[in-house]
């Protein structure tokens, strides 16, 4: 009963859109797609979120100065149609495309680029209404940013940077409209302007988000004319709408959900995933500051029961962050093994060394929507807690809405938590420096853990600058090792991404980055022939 009132409240926005918005009740229903995710966005302010449902939506009203290809990790031209570099790999200059505008109608130039990156990086800007800032230290190489001509961009950076192009190529240096930042102050924020393939036309928060194409589109006018994004915190419920027909894509789903929509027409997308799920362990928190109590979680956890248990076997145990597949893994590194003897006896010459009594008491943060790197985390909080009851740790768990979940982590304020990361440029920088540096440590920072070693900073800043290939990896083998050693986290698993979609659904692909690009997608007005849980 319930969940039929709730279902009649969630169309009558999308009928009033459709009537309002100048699509009359006879516009072919192929103009419309629906995605369904598990959370609202926060904001939509790419410098202020890390949070994967913002991002999602940031993706496809933005575009960056370089992007990837449409299929895998590697960087091609976007609004910077070349750029060149210095012998000494300090100045990089980048010539920009001509015939790029704005939402809002101004044109896009070097003016917006100098604006998008120094709200980034400037300790203090005019346009920058929330000082939360997630990547800023992404961009830390930038010295300066000049700007001789309305088509040419220079970067100085201030030392040679093996990560700047990539990381150019993050949500976080999407172009924003200068224009629109000083007409809408904060409310930015809710009604962003960029130069993307979707302009943004109304926002009702917890409800839905409509875009429309934008048909001045550099590229060209997307084929789907409305893109409404609602969200669905239930796994359970966003498949059966998929079902019904009243969402034509989803993601984040539960390992048993994607098992049932092979036996229907439906499509399941999967592509091997750039993520890892971790249990983050707050260090400045006795006893979690003591090394053997961490290393006796760590030894309770019995990953390959956690597989089946968390993931339905649909995920690899982690031993590092750094993916493996991807470039900088170190395939060498042996795990901690499941050992409840040994770690009942380390947790017993902890509480003797830090003079605390067993048991203790602990409280496990999670999330209560699924992410793509962690589709069940109740069910592995469940896990977790019941695996340390077995050393003397207690554990309370309390779960929260996903923004409320990571503003709590990267505030310090948990003791345990549950997290996971989804790459967002395929370098180990991007994992191993973004969740374990001390320089993200902050009320916005990514290193939830706030570990701090100086030989693992040493080690990061060295990779960040070293232009040979050959010579950065030694450096992340050697930080993942030691991230392996003094276990601020306990990485848990590696998954596939996976999403579904309408058979009539086409030009949508699964990029191994996550990120969801609607810019191509097509739906034909009549289902084409698809076998039951076709993945093409």
């Amino acid at each position: 009963m319930l969940h039929r009132l709730a279902l009649l409240l969630w169309l009558l926005p999308v009928l009033v859109l459709l009537t309002t918005s100048g699509c009359s009740r006879s516009a072919p229903s192929n103009e419309t797609l629906i995605y369904a995710q598990a959370s609202d966005p926060k904001t939509l302010d790419p410098a202020n979120t890390d949070i994967a449902e913002s991002v999602h939506v940031i993706t496809n009203v933005f575009d960056t100065l370089v992007t990837y290809d449409d299929l895998r990790a590697e960087l091609v031209p976007s609004l910077a149609e070349r750029w060149n570099i210095s012998d000494d790999g300090k100045t990089w200059t980048f010539t920009l495309r001509d015939d790029v505008i704005f939402h809002d109608g101004t044109q896009f130039d070097s003016a917006a680029v100098k604006t998008t990156f120094e709200r980034l990086t400037a300790k203090e800007h005019p346009l920058l209404f929330d000082q939360a800032r997630p990547y800023q230290s992404a961009y830390a190489m930038i010295e300066k940013i000049d700007t001789p001509d309305a088509r040419t961009v220079v970067f100085q950076l201030k030392s040679p940077s093996a990560i700047f192009l990539t990381n150019l190529a993050m949500f976080p240096a999407s172009i924003v409209s200068p224009t629109a930042l000083k007409a809408k102050g904060k409310e930015f924020a809710d009604a962003p302007v960029g130069t993307g393939p979707f302009r943004v036309v109304k926002w009702n928060r917890d409800q839905q988000l409509v875009l429309q194409s934008f048909d001045k589109h550099w590229r060209g006018a997307p084929a789907i004319k409305n893109l409404i994004i609602v969200p669905v915190k239930d796994n359970t419920t966003r498949i059966q709408r998929l079902m019904r027909g009243e969402v034509q894509l989803v993601d984040s789903l539960a390992p048993q959900d994607y098992d049932a929509v092979k036996k229907t027409p439906l499509v399941l997308l999967e592509q091997t995933g750039m993520n890892v799920s971790y249990l983050t362990m707050q260090m400045d928190k006795p006893p979690l500051n003591q090394l053997k109590v961490r290393q006796a979680i760590a030894l309770a956890i019995d990953k390959p029961t956690l597989m089946k248990i968390g993931f339905d076997g649909h995920a690899e145990p982690a031993v590092s962050m750094v993916p493996p597949g991807m470039w900088g893994h170190d395939p060498s590194l042996v795990d901690h093994p499941f050992d409840v003897a040994k770690a009942k006896e380390l947790m017993q010459e902890a509480a003797k060394e830090g003079n605390f009594t067993l048991p203790i008491q602990l409280n496990l943060s999670v999330m209560s929507q699924a992410r793509p790197y962690l589709p069940q985390p109740t069910s592995m909080a469940g896990f977790l807690k019941d695996s340390l009851r077995e050393i003397g740790i207690e554990v309370t768990v309390t779960g929260r809405d996903v923004n409320e979940h990571f503003a709590h982590l990267m505030a310090g304020r948990h003791e345990l938590g549950l997290a996971g990361w989804s790459s967002d440029n395929s370098d180990p920088d991007n994992f191993l420096y973004q969740l374990l540096d001390p320089d993200n440590i902050s009320e916005n920072g990514n290193n939830l853990s706030r570990f701090r070693d100086p030989k693992f900073h040493e080690l990061l800043l060295a990779g960040q600058v070293e232009m040979n290939l050959a010579k950065r990896l030694p450096l992340y083998h050697e930080a993942q090792a030691i991230a392996l050693r003094e276990l601020p986290v306990v990485p848990l698993a590696h998954t596939q991404l996976r999403a579904v979609h309408a058979p009539r659904l086409t030009g949508f692909n699964l990029h191994p980055t996550g990120l969801i690009r609607l810019g191509k997608a097509k739906l034909t007005s009549e289902q084409p022939e698809t076998k039951p849980g076709a993945s093409p």
